[in-house]
């Protein structure tokens, strides 16, 4: 191929790079959706708060997406040795009672942000195309004196399926952002090569 084609189909390629960097960054995916479900599930299930955690496939953690008291991204955690982490890791929900009892992540989390969990109830969120699991939905904290119960159960896992596609956007914009990035770079490689 010719230096002046290569140059044409090189424009092309960058403006579809910039146009699927531009639409992943304009698809944030339903936040307002998701900050909704974080801010009525607590008082649904009498609990303090609710967090929607998000699986990051290349770093192995997973990030909080939204959450009770806290931003995007405020919180990020192992997939071993966490709650969450092993809910995603496993694909099982995991309740337990008393944290407080237990040494862990919940910990590390508590010095960061001043919030102590005494139990927890964390419902992985499967991919519908990825078959595999995207992410979680934890809820902390239920009322004094109260345990979580099965209908809790129910209403999360019920919440997760609902939720499923939203988080599986969210999970699939970031391998789009890394494979955007990996193309800028070789775009900008077969630049310099053209001397354009």
């Amino acid at each position: 191929m010719e230096k002046n084609a290569l140059i044409v189909k090189l424009n092309e390629l960058k403006k579809k790079q910039e146009l699927i960097e531009k639409a992943w960054k304009s698809r944030a995916g339903n936040k307002e959706l998701l900050r909704f479900f974080v801010e009525i599930m607590p008082k649904a299930l009498e609990a303090e708060r609710c967090s929607i955690f998000i699986l990051d496939p290349v770093r192995e953690n997973v990030w909080l997406q939204c959450g009770t008291g806290l931003g995007e991204k405020d919180l990020s955690v192992p997939k071993s040795g966490s709650l969450v982490g092993q809910v995603v890791s496993s694909g099982d929900v995991l309740i337990e009672q008393d944290m407080q009892g237990q040494v862990g992540t919940h910990d590390l989390v508590a010095m960061q942000t001043g919030f102590v969990t005494r139990n927890a109830m964390c419902v992985p969120v499967h991919g519908v195309t990825a078959k595999r699991v995207t992410g979680a939905i934890q809820i902390l904290n239920k009322n004094p004196g109260l345990q979580f119960t099965d209908d809790d159960l129910r209403k999360v896992e019920k919440l997760a399926f609902l939720l499923q596609m939203n988080i599986e956007n969210i999970f699939l914009r970031q391998e789009l952002a890394r494979v955007s990035v990996q193309l800028k770079k070789q775009i900008d490689r077969l630049e310099s090569n053209l001397g354009h």
